[in-house]
């Protein structure tokens, strides 16, 4: 499997409209981050995690060419409102895309994109999807996908478990708690990808600190935090960090 990080930022991006902060100001490129996503390539099949309104930005920037299913963790705007931008894959590959997402998720999107099944549009004009209600693992093209259910705030919301024949990695980008049955499905990893939003507690995000310590007892062999707001400079907190974990930047691509 290839890994690619497509955007590694919180909701606002970095930099961050209207901050003139370092961080904002840096001309380091790994301090540019766009809203979360990853895409993840094993042989002929290719996956999306979210559709972030940079969407279109990061398919064009990290050469996406193909997705086969798009899985959506959450319906929060900085995780969803580039889902339109899909349309360009079904019309490319001439056929509906399968979008997974627990119940109360796929039943926001149906709202949220009340028009994706008028028939009055041209089969380029809308995305073509299936939209589809996940309670139990999927399989595509030879990847095990399993939904992993966390706390983001009071919600209860969705990471996901991605398995095939050569790893094991998980994705959990927005979380503030994960419920011991869920600890079951991180096990053994090989990639574990987890929300660690900043220094200090906030409501509904683990903390820099709060996610150091879940990556340390899930132990996988690669430990990254991800959704990142502008309150971190990315070589100042990679040499923060203890050894094994580390910070990812858009565009970084990982095998496994």
């Amino acid at each position: 499997m290839k890994i690619t990080f497509l955007g590694t930022g919180t909701s606002h991006g970095v930099p961050m409209i209207g901050c003139s902060c370092a961080v904002c100001r840096s001309d380091n490129p790994k301090n540019y981050r766009r809203r979360c996503s990853i895409y993840i390539q094993a042989d002929e099949t290719h996956l999306l995690f979210d559709t972030p309104p940079d969407l279109r930005d990061q398919v064009l920037t990290f050469g996406v060419k193909q997705v086969d299913a798009v899985f959506i963790t959450h319906p929060h705007a900085d995780h969803i409102f580039g889902f339109d931008d899909i349309r360009r894959f079904s019309d490319l590959q001439k056929k509906h895309l399968p979008v997974y997402g627990s119940p109360d998720t796929i039943a926001s999107m149906r709202s949220k994109f009340d028009y994706v099944d008028r028939r009055s549009h041209s089969f380029g004009g809308v995305p073509r999807v299936v939209f589809t209600e996940m309670t139990a693992p999927v399989e595509i093209g030879g990847m095990r996908i399993t939904p992993v259910p966390v706390m983001h705030g009071t919600d209860r919301i969705y990471g996901f478990q991605v398995e095939s024949d050569r790893g094991r990695l998980a994705y959990i980008p927005d979380c503030s708690g994960i419920p011991p049955e869920s600890f079951q499905a991180l096990e053994d990893l090989d990639v574990m990808i987890l929300d660690g939003l900043r220094p200090g507690k906030h409501a509904t995000h683990f903390s820099i600190e709060e996610c150091v310590a879940r990556l340390q007892r899930i132990g996988a062999k690669k430990s990254f935090m991800t959704h990142l707001t502008h309150d971190s400079d990315h070589d100042a907190l990679q040499a923060s960090l203890p050894p094994g974990i580390e910070v990812p930047w858009d565009g970084l691509a990982l095998s496994v």
